[in-house]
């Protein structure tokens, strides 16, 4: 093997210790730790993710698949996704919050690893995270009840949300559903081991190491919607075996390969601005391989083989990892792969890295370096492109050995060069027990423009190690004269040289105030002169102690916008305004103002907006000028805009939206003038105007809240009925009569009340006659769509303490339920008419859309008993808003009492008297008389027969 390196050689410093190795500029004392939930797996992914909207935030996305399910789903352990905020020292990360729905009719995401892969688009791109072990279930608790892992992705917005509009996002990316069952076909897909983006962002990847028995499949499909607007029109998907004809004939790699357990891509492999996916398949052939995968013809649905690095060492896993770069800058790309469980017999190798250095896209004449790991140190298990982490122009990349003295684990740093790999000794960092299981890099998390590295283990918890600036310095030392001549006395009668030090520092220079200071300091090297044998030791001579063993000097800089005493005293005055823009027009409108004080309805849908005016007029210059804003907890941070055509000012939040920092300009010059939008309670911090005030922007905060209310009485028509009852003898709530349910519908169409403050709805409620009476007896009160509901006077519900009852309508009679209409004389009662109403208060506790009050009541029977018998109907309003109750006087049905015997008689006599009188008429009009003759024709035929 050309170009073998092994590690074990380099350095002695394995056998000390993680102490005494150098990671070169990696800041391996301020290592940023996040912690998990044990046994969560949290740290088994990573990806680094930049979110542009709807604020500017960088952080680390981490899988744990084996994380506790959340709120919603069936199953206990379902793993999840985490968010680290990188601009917080706490250990601590934020769930994810989706896939919290299972219908375990149809699927089973118990032990389904959400968040065994993770991979970013990229600057305000979407996130893609998988769950290879997710089951389809069919015929569920039936004698042929079958399950199909064929694992699915979801894929989300830059903001860690799902926008149920966009064809792109959501949780059906789960390409084997609905096919041929089997692990000879798709019934073992385990989609989503591993999932990326290309490198334009155009498609999805994802590899389904199960499908046709194990060999594994690649698939490319369309990512977004804008591949039409570059002519593409024809966007797949495409996959090994074709996406029409699903062939495993046509998979390019043998039974049992895993094709497709790593991917990556790159438009510069084969061929210039030609997509190509790489493809692992750690257990192609015995050894493993990867494939590189173009698309088919262009009326084709397939992925075609285009050349395939195999592995050499049995059961090494040659394509468990690999990654696309450029190690050589000459824009062709590179490909670095792992192989973990590569050995030697009776050697000290425990894994190896192949680096193939492309040349010019023609990948048969390419012999890679292998690089060698520790014994027993998985060595090469996660390969990542790191970008150019120490800024010299050349790509650099990391080697995971999770198992590297004996489980501590280590993570290798190897540099690019022109020759491709760099012969520079690599850098090594470790940490916790099997540190170095996973790695993400190539993103600047803390915006020094130096990418820096994420590093997973399998102990739960994650570390991110920051680079640090690299400082170039280029040092020449100029002697005069040249050669010394002793003979020749330059400094009288002595001999003098002049030692020219000089050096180049190249760096965005922030403090221009204070000068750089140069330190020089002389010392005396010792000599190795040789020792005459028969004389004393020649003496080595010493600097003088009283003179100071540094000198030091300042050279300061130029300071033209300031005085002649070279002291600047800017003025910086600050006003501002309150406003607002909408999301269509970002032109700003100022609010109107109240006793001098602008007002925020949060009943309109605009952004607030405080336009902050900087100015520094008649005044020197503002060293580090900056603008250090803060915000209620109630009004945070959005973004900040500068109008157009004015100088861009760049603004920085924290997570909590709580404060911002602007730059104003290094120098903020005299008479300069910027205006930005928004910020609260502003204060300013420059080096040259000390001691400045802050300033308290305030505003008046108006809830004009956008409520409908609407309400209905059910049924809205009741009887009354039954007996006068007095209060001590009613036992139950039956006992009072008529169950009526009162609905209020309370729809919110401006912003949530849940940060802003409460709303309260009063109900007056008709509670009594004028004289005392009961009319309407209230049970209780409940709720949907509220935090919770809370009603007063709480006296005024169920006063009497009754026990309820569940009546059922559909099994027994419900007395005092009508629906019949009459049309009589109406009686009206309403509040202060008839009436006694008691306003009820509820407060709308967490009020977002809308919310439903329910009011349940009886009817009391007693009263409308006592004071109503003329059989008229009685309307019931309340409040502002009438909610119309109808009541009626119950229909009476006849009842047998008993017929008196004289009257029975009677009825008889006159019976019989009128069947006479009915005789009498019938033998009037001859009914009874002689029958006619018979018919000569009729008689005829009987005589003749």
């Amino acid at each position: 093997m050309e170009g073998r390196i092994t590690c074990g050689l380099w350095t002695v410093a394995f056998l000390m210790g993680c102490g005494r190795l150098s990671a070169f500029n990696l800041d391996t004392e301020n290592v940023l730790r996040k912690n998990g939930d044990p046994g969560s797996l949290f740290g088994f992914s990573l990806a680094m993710h930049w979110q542009l909207d709807p604020v500017d935030k960088r952080m680390l996305l981490v899988g744990a698949p084996r994380a506790k399910a959340l709120v919603g789903q069936k199953s206990k352990v379902t793993g999840g996704l985490y968010n680290c905020d990188m601009t917080s020292t706490s250990g601590g990360c934020t769930r994810v919050i989706f896939d919290n729905k299972e219908d375990l009719t149809k699927e089973s995401k118990e032990n389904q690893w959400m968040g065994v892969s993770v991979n970013s688009q990229g600057p305000g791109g979407k996130i893609v995270t998988c769950a290879h072990r997710y089951q389809r279930r069919s015929n569920v608790g039936k004698p042929l009840e079958s399950r199909d892992i064929i694992g699915r992705c979801v894929v989300m917005g830059q903001s860690l949300t799902v926008d149920p509009s966009s064809p792109e996002e959501g949780e059906s990316w789960h390409f084997c559903d609905r096919r041929n069952r089997g692990h000879e076909l798709f019934g073992s897909c385990q989609q989503g081991l591993s999932a990326t983006f290309d490198k334009d962002y155009h498609y999805l990847i994802f590899g389904a190491p199960g499908a046709y028995n194990w060999k594994g499949v690649v698939r490319l499909e369309q990512n977004n919607e804008t591949l039409l607007e570059m002519g593409i029109y024809d966007d797949g998907p495409f996959e090994v075996g074709d996406e029409n004809e699903k062939n495993p004939d046509l998979v390019p790699a043998p039974p049992n390969s895993y094709l497709g357990f790593a991917l990556d891509s790159g438009k510069s492999l084969t061929k210039k601005g030609q997509l190509t996916v790489v493809a692992g398949a750690p257990r192609a052939n015995h050894s493993g391989a990867v494939v590189l995968l173009k698309k088919g013809p262009q009326t084709s649905k397939i992925m075609v083989e285009e050349y395939t690095l195999e592995g050499e060492g049995l059961a090494s896993s040659f394509g468990y990892d690999l990654t696309v770069m450029d190690l050589n800058g000459d824009g062709w790309q590179d490909i670095v792969v792992g192989a973990p469980q590569y050995f030697e017999k009776d050697g000290e190798i425990g894994g190896a890295v192949y680096v193939y250095v492309n040349n010019k896209g023609k990948w048969n004449k390419v012999s890679p370096t292998r690089i060698d790991g520790p014994q027993d140190s998985m060595f090469g298990l996660a390969v990542e492109n790191l970008g150019d982490i120490n800024q010299d122009g050349f790509q650099d990349f990391a080697v995971g050995a999770p198992h590297s003295d004996v489980g501590v684990g280590k993570v290798h740093i190897y540099h690019g060069s022109a020759t491709g790999l760099s012969s520079k000794n690599a850098a090594q960092v470790c940490n916790k027990p099997l540190f170095g299981y996973s790695l993400a890099g190539n993103m600047d998390l803390d915006k020094n423009a130096y990418p820096d590295l994420a590093v997973g283990s399998l102990s739960d918890s994650v570390f991110v190690y920051r680079a640090r600036p690299v400082v170039n310095i280029k040092k020449e030392i100029k002697f005069s004269p040249e050669v010394i001549d002793l003979t020749k006395k330059n400094c009288g009668n002595k001999f003098c040289l002049d030692v020219d030090v000089c050096f180049t520092f190249t760096e965005n220079i922030r403090d221009k105030l204070r000068g750089i200071p140069v330190d020089v300091s002389v010392s005396i090297l010792n000599s190795n002169r040789k020792r005459r044998q028969s004389s004393t030791p020649q003496l080595s001579p010493v600097m003088d102690a009283n003179e100071p063993a540094v000198t030091r000097s300042e050279v300061n800089f130029l300071k033209e916008g300031c005085g002649s005493d070279s002291v600047c005293q800017s003025k910086l005055k600050v006003t501002y305004r309150y406003g607002y823009s909408t999301k269509d027009d970002d032109t700003f409108t100022p609010l109107h103002l109240e006793d001098g004080l602008p007002v925020i309805s949060l009943s309109d849908q605009k952004d607030i907006v405080l336009e902050v005016k900087v100015s520094n007029l008649n005044g020197d210059d503002a060293h580090e000028a900056s603008l250090k804003a803060t915000f209620p907890h109630s009004l945070t941070y959005s973004t900040s805009r500068s109008l157009p055509g004015e100088r861009q000012v760049t603004c920085v939040a924290n997570k909590a939206g709580s404060q911002a920092d602007c730059e104003l300009g290094n120098p903020f010059r005299r008479d300069a003038e910027v205006r930005e939008n928004p910020l609260l309670d502003i204060e300013f911090l420059t080096c040259s105007q000390e001691e400045m005030l802050s300033v308290k922007a305030r505003v008046k905060v108006a809830i004009v809240l956008q409520l409908s209310v609407s309400g209905q009485a059910q049924p809205s028509q009741v009887y009354f009925t039954g007996a006068v009852k007095s209060d001590s003898a009613m036992k139950t709530e039956s006992d009072i009569g008529s169950p009526i349910t009162h609905q209020f519908r309370i729809i919110n169409l401006g912003k949530s009340l849940k940060d802003f403050g409460n709303a309260t709805l009063i109900i007056n409620w008709p509670k009594e006659t004028t004289n005392g009476k009961w009319l309407l007896y209230l049970m209780k009160i409940s709720s949907t769509g509220l935090d919770h509901v809370d009603c007063l006077p709480k006296k005024e519900i169920n006063p009497l303490k009754l026990v309820s009852e569940h009546q059922r309508c559909g099994l027994e009679t419900c007395k005092g339920i009508s629906l019949l209409t009459l049309c009589s004389l109406l009686r009206c009662q309403s509040c202060g008419d008839g009436a006694k109403c008691v306003p009820i208060t509820c407060t709308l506790l967490g009020l977002d859309s809308n919310a439903v009050i329910t009011l349940s009541s009886r009817l009391f029977n007693s009263t409308f008993i006592e004071v109503t018998t003329d059989g008229r109907r009685i309307h019931c309003f309340y409040s502002k808003l009438p909610v119309r109750l109808t009541v009626f006087p119950e229909r009476r049905e006849a009842q047998y009492g008993g017929v008196p015997w004289w009257i029975i008689v009677l009825s008889i006599l006159f019976g019989l008297l009128l069947l006479g009188l009915l005789a009498f008429l019938l033998w009037k009009c001859g009914v009874f008389g002689k029958k006619n003759k018979e018919d000569p024709s009729e008689k005829e035929k009987l005589t003749n027969a």
